[in-house]
């Protein structure tokens, strides 16, 4: 594998781990029903989730996507601070 001048092997174990979890995140609130999970943005850096959204979520669909989110393999931590609740 060559990686960039300063790139280590492990920032790329993360990062690759970080993709696999925004897509796991990502493909788990879609097929939730009552979670709407296209409009819900998902960002990983280093295991800890970011959801947010500019379209208003009830608080039971804030809380189910937190909890989706926080058994997915690799999740250290979730953050969704930016879903605004109604």
């Amino acid at each position: 594998m060559v990686l960039a001048a300063n790139t280590t092997t492990q920032e790329v174990k993360e990062d690759t781990s970080d993709t696999w979890i925004t897509t796991k995140v990502k493909a788990d609130l879609l097929t939730e029903k009552g979670i709407p999970g296209s409009d819900i943005k998902v960002e990983t850096n280093k295991g800890v989730v970011s959801l947010s959204s500019m379209v208003k979520v009830t608080e039971a669909q804030k809380n189910t996507a937190v909890a989706i989110t926080k058994k997915i393999k690799g999740v250290k931590d979730v953050s969704a601070a930016g879903l605004k609740a109604e």
